[in-house]
C-alpha cells in the first residue's frame, strides 16, 4: 500500500472510528452508497513528477507546492502561483476525482501565461485574470496552457486583486455578464502598504464578443462607516457572488480591529455590516451559502489560514473552526501539519488547502506536500457545538459533505465549461 493511499484508508476509516464513533456508528451503514459522506479528511500528495522538485528545510527535495492558491468551485482545479520553475510563474493543477485509486497516477498538471498573483474569476471561472488586468478563457488555458491569448483587459488591477461574477439578472442580455473586482489597498508609503481606502471596479463583460462594454470605473467604499471604521483597511476579499466583501479596520473608532463582512449597496457604494469576527484572522476567503440555509444567515462560509493553520468560519454558527487533519497511526509527536497555502472552498462546501506533513517518525525529518480536502461539517467540535443549538440552526447544517454532492458539482463545472468530466 502506498503512503498516500494508507493516508486515504486512515482518514477516512480510523479518523472516523476514533473521533465520531457514535454518529457514524449508526449512520453510515444505512447509507446508499450516492449518499455516502465524503472522508473528514483526504491527503491527496504531489508527487515530484508533478511538479518538479525543491529543496526543503532538512535538505532533501519534494515537489514543489506553490502559493497564493485558487481552488475551483468543483474542487477540481487549483490556480497557483510561484509554481516551481518545471510549471513556471503560475500553474494549473488538476486533482483527482474522490473516487480516484491512485492519487499519484491522476493529478495533472498545466503551465499557464499568467503571472504571479493572477486569479480567477470567482463564482463562475470563466475567466483567469492577471494581475494587469488581462482577461483569459479558463477552458482556451486549459487547452493551449501557454499559448493561451488574453481577450480582453479590465477591472481592477494590482497586488492581490480579486475578483467575482455577479448573479444574471432575470431581464439581462444573457451574452453579458457583470464582473466586480476589489484589490489590496495601496497606501501611501512602505509602512502602510496593503492598507487604505476600500475601492472597487464593476465591468460589464459581452461573452461573446469577449469585449468590455461597460465600465464604471473605480468606486470608493464605505465612506459612510468612517465614524466607526475609521478610513485605513486591509485585507480585502470579494465573495464568490460579487454580493459582499470581507475587510479589516486598522484603526476602527469603535470595536476591535477585527475582520468584518460586509455587503455591497444597490448603489455599489456604500456597505452594510453583515458579521464580524470575535478573534484575530488573515485574509478570508468566501465560499457557497447553501440552499436550505436558515434565513436569519445572510451570505456563505469562509476559511482562513493564521499561524499554520486552516480555520473555517461558520455564518450560521458565528463561529471559526480549526481543520487540522490527524497524525497517521504511530506518528503522535512525531510531526505536525502546517497549512502553507491560502484556502478555497467548493460549493459543495469541502475546504482544500495546500498543505506539508512534517513526518518526522524516522531522522531526519521528511517533508510531505499536497493538498488537504476536509468536510468542516464532521468536525466533532462542530458536531458538538450544533448539539447545542437551536433545532433550526441544526437543522440547516448538514451531517457531512456526500458523495453525490461531491460528483454533481463536478459535473456541472465540466458541463460548464464544456470538459471531459
Amino acid at each position: 500500500m502506498t503512503f498516500t493511499r494508507a493516508l486515504l484508508f486512515y482518514f477516512a476509516a480510523a479518523f472516523v472510528c476514533a473521533q465520531m464513533a457514535t454518529l457514524w456508528a449508526q449512520e453510515q451503514p444505512q447509507q446508499e452508497p450516492a449518499k455516502a459522506c465524503i472522508a473528514p479528511y483526504q491527503f491527496i500528495e504531489l508527487q515530484d513528477k508533478d511538479t518538479g522538485t525543491v529543496r526543503d528545510s532538512y535538505g532533501s527535495s519534494s515537489p514543489v507546492l506553490g502559493m497564493y492558491e485558487r481552488i475551483s468551485p468543483d474542487g477540481r482545479f487549483v490556480l497557483r502561483s510561484f509554481s516551481g520553475r518545471k510549471l513556471g510563474d503560475v500553474a494549473l493543477i488538476e486533482l483527482p476525482a474522490t473516487n480516484a485509486q491512485s492519487i499519484a497516477e491522476v493529478v495533472r498538471s498545466y503551465r499557464t501565461p499568467l503571472q504571479n498573483e493572477a486569479f480567477p474569476v470567482q463564482g463562475s471561472w470563466r475567466y483567469l485574470v492577471n494581475p494587469d488586468g488581462a482577461h483569459f478563457v479558463f477552458a482556451d488555458v486549459l487547452a493551449r496552457q501557454q499559448n493561451a491569448k488574453r481577450v480582453f483587459k479590465g477591472g481592477m488591477t494590482g497586488f492581490y486583486a480579486a475578483a467575482a461574477e455577479l448573479p444574471a439578472a432575470a431581464d439581462a442580455n444573457p451574452d453579458v455578464v457583470q464582473i466586480r473586482s476589489l484589490s489590496w489597498p495601496l497606501g501611501d508609503g512602505l509602512d502602510t502598504q496593503g492598507q487604505g481606502s476600500l475601492t472597487a471596479r464593476t465591468i460589464s463583460v459581452n461573452t461573446r464578443t469577449k469585449s468590455v462594454v461597460h465600465d464604471t470605473g473605480r468606486i470608493n467604499l464605505c465612506a459612510e462607516r468612517r465614524k466607526v471604521d475609521g478610513v485605513m483597511y486591509a485585507l480585502p476579499m470579494i465573495s464568490a457572488d460579487g454580493l459582499e466583501f470581507s475587510a479589516m479596520p486598522q484603526m476602527p473608532v469603535q470595536g476591535q480591529p477585527l475582520m468584518r463582512i460586509f455587503s455591497f449597496t444597490s448603489s455599489g457604494r456604500g456597505c452594510v455590516l453583515h458579521d464580524s469576527f470575535a478573534q484575530a484572522s488573515s485574509k478570508t476567503i468566501f465560499g457557497y451559502q447553501r440552499a436550505d440555509a436558515p434565513a436569519n444567515v445572510q451570505g456563505a462560509d469562509l476559511a482562513y489560514m493564521d499561524h499554520g493553520k486552516i480555520y473555517w468560519y461558520s455564518r450560521a454558527l458565528q463561529q471559526a473552526f480549526a481543520l487540522t487533519p490527524p497524525l497517521p497511526v504511530g506518528a503522535a509527536g512525531q510531526g505536525e501539519w502546517l497549512a502553507t497555502a491560502f484556502p478555497g472552498i467548493t460549493r459543495d462546501g469541502r475546504i482544500i488547502y495546500g498543505a506539508t506533513w512534517m513526518n518526522c517518525t524516522s531522522k531526519p525529518c521528511r517533508q510531505r506536500v499536497g493538498y488537504v480536502v476536509a468536510d468542516p461539517y464532521q468536525l466533532p467540535a462542530v458536531r458538538a457545538r450544533l448539539a447545542s443549538q437551536q433545532q433550526a440552526v441544526a437543522a440547516a447544517l448538514p451531517a457531512c459533505i456526500t458523495q453525490a454532492e461531491v460528483a454533481a458539482q463536478r459535473l456541472a463545472f465540466a458541463r460548464q465549461h464544456q470538459l471531459t468530466n
